[in-house]
C-alpha cells in the first residue's frame, strides 16, 4: 500500500463510523411551541352541508374551526369574536335586550399535531381541532358580500408556559339565493277550458351565490284557474344550493267557460307571510270545440211509451274540427233503451242528428225530466268531453175521449132501439083491460 493512500482510507473509515453511530443513536425531537390557527369558517353546524344566511336571519350559528398545528399542547384555548355590522349578538337581561360587541368561546386544551411525532418517513396526521359556535343575527339591511372580522385567540404553550395572543382575520360570507324559472311543462301538453287535474311542472334554478333556504313556492292563481285540491297550488322545496335545478309540481283546474288564449301566472316564494315574486309562467288555453243542442223532437212523451225515437240535433259551434264524436243520453229511473249514437267527424259549424230509442215505464210520474247529454270527441289527437242538458216532458195519461164519445153514442142507439121495440110490442098487443 502506498503511503499517500493512507489518509484517504482513514477518512473513509471515519465517515463509516459516524454513519454507524447515527444509525443506533435514537433521534431526538426539537422542542417547539403550540400554534393554534383558524382552519375553517362556515355557517351552520355541519361542515359537509354548510348553510347560507340571509339578511334578517335571527340566531344562526357561525362555526369557527381552530386547529393546533404546533408540536406542543395548547392550554386554555379561548377565542373572542369582535362583531360589527351586519352581525349582531344580543341577549336578555332583566327583560331588557342587550347588545354585545364581542363574543367569547372556550375551546379548552388542544393537543399538538402528529406531524412532530412522526417517523423519519415524515407522514403527518391531522392536527387536533375544535369547533366553536357563535350564535349571531344578521341585520335586515345587510348587503351580499364577504365581511371580515377579527378573532382574538389566546392560549398557553405547555412546555414554556408562555401566554400567546394573536389576532386572526376571518372572512364571513353572506350570500342570497336567487331563484329563476328555467322551464315549464304541462301534462297534458295542450290545455283546454274545462281541463281538470292539469300537472304544471316548473323547473327552477338557483343562480345566486348562496343557498336558498326554506323555499316554499306558491302559484298566485286567478280565474279561470284554481287549485285542483287543497294545497295543490303550494309546494315546499327546502334548501336549494347555489346552481341547483329543482322541480316544483302544481296541479290545477280550468273553468269550463274560460276563453282561449295566453294567461300569465306569478310564481312567488313565501317569506314571512308575504309572497316574493320569483317569476312568471304563461299557460296557453287552446280553443275547445263547443257543442250546442239545436233541437229535440219530439219533446213530450207518455208513461208506457215503448220504442219512442228521440231526434237530437247537435251543432259544432266552434271553429275547429271534432273527430270520433259520440253522443250519450244519460237517463235515470223509468227510462231505458238505445242511448248512444256516433256522429263521426264534425267540422266547425256543422249540425248532425243523433237518434235515441227510449222505453218509458208506465209507472213513471208525469213532469219534466232533465237529462245529461254527454259528448266526447278527439281534438288534435287528444280526448275531450263536454256535457250538455236537454229536457223531456212526460205528460199525464189522458182519457180516450173519442172512444168514450163513440161508446156513448152506441149506447144511446141501443137504448133507443130497445125503447122503440117495446113501444111496437105495446101497439101490436093492446092491453085486454
Amino acid at each position: 500500500m502506498s503511503p499517500k493512500n493512507i489518509p484517504v482510507l482513514s477518512l473513509s473509515c471515519l465517515l463509516l463510523l459516524i454513519v454507524s453511530v447515527c444509525a443506533v443513536v435514537p433521534q431526538t425531537r426539537a422542542i417547539g411551541v403550540a400554534n393554534v390557527v383558524v382552519t375553517s369558517v362556515y355557517w351552520g353546524a355541519n361542515p359537509q352541508l354548510p348553510t347560507n344566511v340571509h339578511p334578517g336571519d335571527v340566531n344562526v350559528q357561525l362555526s369557527v374551526v381552530l386547529s393546533n398545528v404546533g408540536d406542543d399542547v395548547a392550554r386554555g384555548v379561548n377565542a373572542t369574536l369582535f362583531l360589527g355590522p351586519p352581525l349582531v349578538y344580543s341577549y336578555i337581561v332583566d327583560g331588557r335586550q342587550v347588545y354585545a360587541t364581542a363574543v367569547s368561546k372556550v375551546a379548552g386544551d388542544m393537543g399538538p399535531s402528529s406531524s412532530s411525532a412522526t417517523s423519519l418517513v415524515g407522514v403527518a396526521g391531522p392536527a387536533p381541532s375544535s369547533t366553536l359556535g357563535f350564535t349571531v343575527s344578521i341585520d335586515s339591511n345587510a348587503k351580499e358580500g364577504i365581511y371580515r372580522y377579527n378573532l382574538q385567540v389566546t392560549y398557553r404553550s405547555a412546555r414554556e408556559l408562555q401566554q400567546i395572543s394573536k389576532i386572526v382575520a376571518i372572512d364571513v360570507p353572506i350570500w342570497r339565493g336567487d331563484l329563476r324559472i328555467q322551464n315549464v311543462l304541462t301534462t297534458p301538453t295542450k290545455i283546454y277550458p274545462g281541463s281538470r287535474q292539469v300537472l304544471v311542472k316548473v323547473f327552477l334554478v338557483n343562480v345566486g351565490k348562496g343557498a336558498a333556504s326554506d323555499v316554499q313556492l306558491r302559484m298566485d292563481l286567478m280565474p279561470p284557474f284554481s287549485a285542483s285540491s287543497s294545497g295543490s297550488d303550494r309546494l315546499f322545496l327546502g334548501t336549494l344550493p347555489a346552481g341547483m335545478v329543482s322541480e316544483a309540481d302544481f296541479i290545477l283546474d280550468v273553468d269550463e267557460d274560460a276563453d282561449s288564449g295566453r294567461y300569465p301566472i306569478v310564481i312567488a316564494q313565501e317569506s314571512g307571510g308575504t309572497g316574493v315574486p320569483v317569476g312568471e309562467v304563461s299557460l296557453y288555453l287552446n280553443e275547445k270545440v263547443g257543442f250546442e243542442v239545436v233541437s229535440v223532437a219530439p219533446s213530450s212523451f207518455k208513461p208506457g211509451d215503448s220504442g219512442a225515437v228521440i231526434r237530437v240535433e247537435v251543432k259544432n259551434a266552434g271553429s275547429v274540427k271534432a273527430e270520433s264524436v259520440r253522443i250519450q243520453l244519460r237517463v235515470g229511473n223509468f227510462f231505458s233503451g238505445t242511448l248512444t249514437d256516433f256522429l263521426g267527424t264534425m267540422l266547425g259549424g256543422e249540425v248532425k242528428t243523433a237518434f235515441f230509442t227510449v222505453d218509458i215505464d208506465a209507472k213513471a210520474p208525469p213532469g219534466q225530466y232533465g237529462f245529461d247529454l254527454r259528448v266526447d270527441w278527439i281534438q288534435e289527437g287528444g280526448a275531450l268531453d263536454d256535457t250538455l242538458t236537454l229536457t223531456l216532458n212526460l205528460q199525464a195519461p189522458t182519457f180516450p175521449t173519442t172512444q168514450i164519445a163513440l161508446g156513448v153514442i152506441i149506447l144511446l142507439v141501443i137504448v133507443g132501439a130497445v125503447a122503440v121495440r117495446r113501444r111496437r110490442k105495446k101497439t101490436v098487443h093492446p092491453s085486454s083491460g
